[in-house]
């Protein structure tokens, strides 16, 4: 199987069990998917990780070479084969979360890739026994197709930001180039909306700015997406979601967090963001001042820039890791991903 998989299968007729998972929640970085989770892990049946997997496109091309699970010995080399991910060594480094095999085995439903995933996700995710359980992994807004691919009966939310307030918060969490951001906010999207359209009754997007504004009516969709009655303990956030950006350190939601471009972006950038992204920015509803564009920039810039924002998150990790750890942590996580074809 391929990083991005086959087409997704059609839907199948309705199943009469109910929904038990998988929930992915997707986007852009900084575009709202902490928030979205905190909000949704405050249902008592869904359960999410805090911490974002991004290691199914790697999994899924290693699968067959991790063996019969089911043999201790190929178990006991599989999870120290991984123990070494971006995932755990976050885990371990940052939340002091040790990785225990023989947990995170009596969780897995079965030994398959989906079966040890979906252990992985309840045990990290904590969701009850017949609850949903699900992922918050930005990456995966570039992998649907594998994700459907393996679960045909998944449920993805896709959460859309402002490309011009994706861009300022980009810019401002890790140095990164605005203009890249704006490019890569609209391919993806639009590629993402263009394979959710494959998948009716299995895919919402919703926006961050309606989130913030109003959150009861985008929970109720999700609620209704997912099988569940709407809790209003989900129009609290459990915890504060942010650590970076001006939503830092909030335990509630920043209803004033959206459209900040409108007073922090220069007009000669948003007019150049406008430029590339315009017409994705129509697409969702968003307002443009002038003619909505979509220009792309030469393979060679794209390059260019894309080491330009390598050595601006490298710089950011380093200063809690050091130069070499912190090119190590990306490496891994750069290479699980899939990163590389984008």
């Amino acid at each position: 199987m391929s990083a991005t998989g086959p087409t997704p299968p059609r839907p199948a007729a309705a199943d009469p069990r109910p929904f038990t998972g998988p929930l992915f929640l997707v986007g852009m970085p900084r575009s709202g998917t902490k928030l979205l989770r905190e909000l949704l892990c405050a249902h008592p049946q869904i359960g999410v990780p805090q911490a974002e997997t991004e290691l199914l496109p790697d999994w899924a091309l290693r699968w067959p070479s991790f063996g019969d699970l089911s043999q201790p010995a190929a178990w006991d080399r599989f999870t120290a084969a991984v123990a070494g991910s971006a995932y755990f060594t976050y885990l371990r480094e940052e939340r002091g979360l040790p990785l225990d095999a023989a947990a995170w085995r009596a969780r897995c439903p079965d030994l398959s890739l989906q079966g040890v995933f979906e252990g992985l996700c309840r045990l990290h995710g904590g969701a009850p026994e017949g609850g949903v359980w699900g992922d918050k992994s930005p990456g995966y807004l570039a992998h649907l197709p594998l994700l459907w691919a393996l679960w045909p009966e998944a449920r993805v939310v896709h959460i859309v930001r402002d490309c011009r307030d994706y861009a300022l918060s980009m810019q401002k969490a890790w140095g990164k180039d605005p203009e890249r951001a704006a490019w890569r906010w609209a391919e993806r999207v639009a590629e993402a909306e263009a394979v959710g359209a494959r998948q009716p009754g299995r895919y919402l997007r919703v926006r961050y700015e309606d989130l913030l504004a109003d959150p009861e009516p985008i929970l109720r969709q999700i609620s209704d997406l997912v099988g569940l009655s709407f809790d209003s303990a989900m129009l609290v956030p459990r915890s504060a979601p942010e650590n970076l950006g001006s939503a830092a350190g909030a335990a509630q939601i920043q209803r004033d967090n959206g459209g900040r471009w409108r007073f922090e972006m220069e007009p000669a950038l948003q007019a150049r963001i406008e430029a590339v992204a315009g017409a994705q920015l129509v697409a969702c509803g968003y307002p443009v001042g002038g003619q909505p564009g979509a220009t792309r920039p030469s393979r060679l810039r794209r390059r260019a820039l894309q080491l330009k924002d390598g050595a601006a998150l490298l710089r950011f990790e380093a200063q809690a890791r050091g130069p070499v750890e912190a090119l190590r942590f990306r490496w891994r996580l750069f290479r699980e991903s899939g990163a590389w074809e984008g």
